[in-house]
């Protein structure tokens, strides 16, 4: 069973879609550990006991914090979104290829490193898409192996570029790979639902876990609200609603108003950075969750 309300992670890490200082902002600000934990102990004690964490340079420093203490190890619900893309584009201009992988492994045992090795690189030998990918995900999941993983999603840049590609198997690979070894829910982040939706069709996944963009607004939802809408509408899915508050433009009451009467919403993940906002947040999500169609 999906948690209902998930904590969000970008205002953590300083990620802001529609202001960069406020971005920076409030990246200085939880530069301090100390002042993430808070706000998760906060959310925890007042009922939203699930976060959606990337692998993010510093979140591996929140993963090592939330393992001090065991309440939350046993019981914080952890929807983890690998790759973190961005890292790996800045890091293979700063230190190369080969530095990359050496951090990836540092938190693993010796077996662990000659097993993911010899998995990527006999895949780059053969061409095995199946190894290669497989012993990224390992990669980027080894940090976090010690909490409470519920689900495991494809993050967005790689999933909408094997739709691209027209690789339905590269997402069978995907799930089957966090079913067996991780014993999460395997699921996909995208920023096109309709057509990814369509491509599902020719693999064996069924009643997808899916995590995209819709708010009344319309903002980064694609390709329109009307698509998106139609596409809750006629297809079985599970859908982890992201942006629902436009980025600050919907006051809560509103933006849940909508989204709770939309088909196939089961949870919703929300940012918040202060103890009165998160109130508010969870206490407008769970006045509006009665309107949910039971299909």
């Amino acid at each position: 069973m999906l948690d209902k309300i998930l904590l969000g992670h970008n205002q953590f890490f300083g990620v802001n879609h529609l202001e960069a200082q406020t971005g920076n902002q409030k990246e200085a600000y939880f530069s301090d550990i100390s002042r993430i934990m808070d706000i998760i102990n906060f959310c925890f004690e007042n009922g939203v006991q699930a976060m959606m964490m990337s692998t993010h340079e510093r979140a591996r420093l929140l993963s090592e914090e939330i393992q001090r203490d065991p309440k939350l190890t046993k019981n914080l619900g952890i929807y983890l979104l690998v790759p973190y893309a961005a890292k790996y584009i800045r890091q293979a201009n700063e230190k190369g290829l080969v530095n990359i992988v050496r951090d990836s492994l540092s938190a693993t045992t010796f077996q662990e490193k000659l097993g993911m090795f010899w998995r990527g690189g006999v895949g780059l030998l053969t061409k095995d898409a199946k190894k290669i990918l497989t012993a990224m995900i390992d990669f980027e999941v080894a940090p976090f192996i010690n909490l409470n993983l519920r689900a495991i999603f494809l993050h967005d840049v790689l999933t909408d570029l094997v739709l691209g590609w027209n690789m339905p198997n590269v997402l069978e690979l995907f799930a089957a790979h966090v079913q067996e070894k991780y014993r999460a829910i395997p699921a996909f982040c995208t920023k096109n639902l309709p057509k990814l939706m369509n491509l599902l069709e020719y693999t064996a996944i069924k009643n997808p876990l899916m995590m995209a963009s819709i708010n009344k607004l319309g903002f980064q939802v694609n390709p329109s609200r009307e698509a998106f809408e139609e596409c809750l509408h006629t297809n079985q899915l599970r859908l982890l609603a992201m942006s629902t508050l436009a980025s600050g433009y919907l006051k809560p009451g509103e933006a849940y108003e909508y989204l709770f009467s939309l088909p196939h919403v089961e949870s919703v993940v929300v940012g918040v950075s202060r103890k009165d906002h998160a109130l508010e947040t969870f206490q407008e999500i769970r006045q509006n969750w009665y309107v949910i169609p039971s299909s």
